[in-house]
This record gives C-alpha cells, structure tokens and sequence, in this order.
C-alpha cells in the first residue's frame, strides 16, 4: 500500500476520516500496518501491503481462512494469463489508450488482475478491488506499477469516496454477488462528473437453458475443489467434439485455445455460490436510473463481429448460455 491511497478513502461503515498508523515499510510500500477510522474507531489492517476491508479479517488468520474461498481458487491455481488480454479489454469498453492517459481509474472486482495488469500501466493512477484473496495476485502482477493499488473489500461495503474516478469498470464480477443490482448501485456516485461506468454481466438465456444449466451448477459446485479441478480438466476436452458451438448453446463449456484456460474458464462458470443474468434493457435501464447518459451496449465478446457489436440482443439471441453483455455510460 502506498499513501497516496489514504486520499480516496474513507470509512466503509460511518464515512469518517481515517488514519494511517505504519509498522512496516520498504521505500514507499507499507507492508504492514493498520488504518484507523478517526469518528468510530473502527480498525481494519494492512496485511502484505493490502487493506483489508473486510469484517472477517481482522489478522493473517483470519486470512488464511479465505484461501478457500473459489475466486481465490480459481486466480491463484490456474495459468491464465494471455497475451490478448490488453487487446481484449479496449475492444470491449470501445477506449484506446490514449482515453486512459492522466486518468483516475477503478477495477471494481479486479480478480487475479487481468486487465489490472494492462490498464495500470496508461493511467495515471490505478485502483482495485475484490472480496477474495486473488487480489493478492493481482498485486503481484502489478508491483513494478508505481501507480497502482489494491484494496480487499466487499463492493457493498467499499471504502471508496465518491466522483473520485475519471473511469470505473466491472467486468464479469457483479452478477456473482448475491444481489447484482444492489452491487452494482453502489458504483455509479464513484464516477467523476463527466466520467465514464463500464460494466459486463451475464446476458439472460432461455428459461429452459437456465434450468439445465441450473441443475448442472447445482451437482459441481458442491464438489470440493480438488475433484471439482478434475472434472473441469475433463470438461476441458469437450472442445474437440464435432461442432462444438452448437453443443455449446445447452451446455457451457470452454473453447478457450490452452487447456488451462479452459480449465479457468470452466471453475470460473460452476464453482461460484451466485450466479445470475440480465437483460440488455435491464441493465441499460439502472445507468440512466443512475443518472447516466449516452448509455450504449456493447457485445462483451472481443470477437463479436462489427455488424452486431452495438445492436442489443433480441429474444433468438437469448438461445445459447454464457454470454456476457456490456454497456458503458457517462455521468
């Protein structure tokens, strides 16, 4: 953690100032400490240069019980880096890089620092968040990046004070809380004025492929993690059936190119305790609800083809499962 980051904070649960007490620091990154809420006295530590936000962290026991927790899992055991990923991301919030330059950003649900990785390295200064210990890979990933930080928090209960962001942006993160557009209400006041909201969720199939898909989620996720491991290695192999696109559309799996990411891509689908989708209109309606303007879908798949990329999915469109829908806003 670097001070710099005591400016866009405040106390998650009263508001109120707060202050930084240090017991560890190399150069400018405080290893460990503790911030101290100035109004209600509320304590939350600084354990491998992180901020803990969390209620249930109070020491690094308290963390290694998270270890268990899926994302945590999932960011930390899987190989998954790619080097599309920066491409990936500027095709599905429609920015270049120069849009990212001398700008404030926020990863709302960073996970193991995916984009993080990629995005920390144009703005001028960058913050993530997520619940489970994989941002502590994402911190690793972005250590050398004088400009980024991390916080472990629960996006509602954040500690983030409002219109400190030029940009924020949650991909693929909110449909897995137990509420999504409870968490997602919590994000528009952190935009700037004039400051863009970007995020991606699950886009709502047909009522009988979520059924199917439900009882399918309902069998592996209560599998413990190490047989769960191996039944997505298995389902990993199902991309070399005949047409497997079509096969797709019932059931999810990956066509990802490595096995790993399938792999990734396959826990990442059927071990999370919350999964849920929404339409296009849905979500369109809570940014302009949000005071938004010029709200546009956009495909969350980087590879959608142009002629289709802006125009929002009608009911044939809802006959395959596992699609993601974006759409983007300005305050």
């Amino acid at each position: 953690m670097k001070t710099r980051l005591m400016d866009f904070i405040h106390c998650p649960d009263c508001k109120g100032e707060l202050n930084l007490t240090v017991i560890e620091q190399v150069n400018d990154e405080i290893l460990t400490g503790e911030i101290i809420c100035s109004s209600c006295n509320n304590k939350y530590p600084i354990i491998k240069a992180i901020p803990r936000f969390l209620d249930s962290i109070k020491s690094e026991e308290d963390l290694r019980k998270l270890y268990a927790d899926s994302f945590g899992h999932q960011w930390t055991t899987y190989d998954w880096l790619r080097d599309v990923d920066e491409k990936e991301f500027f095709t599905i919030t429609d920015l270049k890089k120069e849009d990212l330059e001398n700008k404030i950003i926020l990863d709302v649900g960073c996970g193991g620092g995916r984009f993080a990785r990629c995005v920390s390295e144009y703005s001028k200064e960058f913050f993530g968040f997520d619940y489970s210990i994989a941002v502590e890979k994402a911190y690793e990933l972005c250590k050398e990046n004088p400009n980024a930080h991390f916080v472990q928090c629960d996006v509602n209960k954040h500690p983030f004070k409002p219109n400190m962001f030029d940009f924020v942006y949650s991909h693929g993160v909110l449909h897995h809380t137990p509420n999504t557009k409870k968490s997602f209400d919590n994000i528009p006041d952190l935009v700037k004025e004039g400051g863009y909201l970007y995020i991606a969720v699950f886009r709502k199939a047909f009522i009988l492929l979520r059924l199917s898909d439900s009882f399918w989620r309902a069998i592996l996720n209560k599998l413990p993690y190490n047989i769960l491991d191996k039944v997505c290695e298995a389902l990993s192999y199902l991309c070399y059936i005949p047409f497997p696109v079509f096969f797709k559309r019932f059931f999810w799996f990956s066509l990802q190119e490595t096995k790993e990411i399938r792999k990734c891509c396959l826990f990442d689908w059927y071990a999370p305790k919350y999964h849920h989708e929404h339409t296009s209109r849905e979500v369109m309606k809570w940014f302009t609800d949000a005071g938004y303007k010029d709200v546009k879908y956009i495909d969350a798949w980087p590879y959608c083809p142009e002629k289709r990329k802006y125009a929002v999915p009608g009911f044939w469109q809802s006959f395959r499962i596992g699609q993601l829908l974006g759409v983007i806003g300005k305050k």
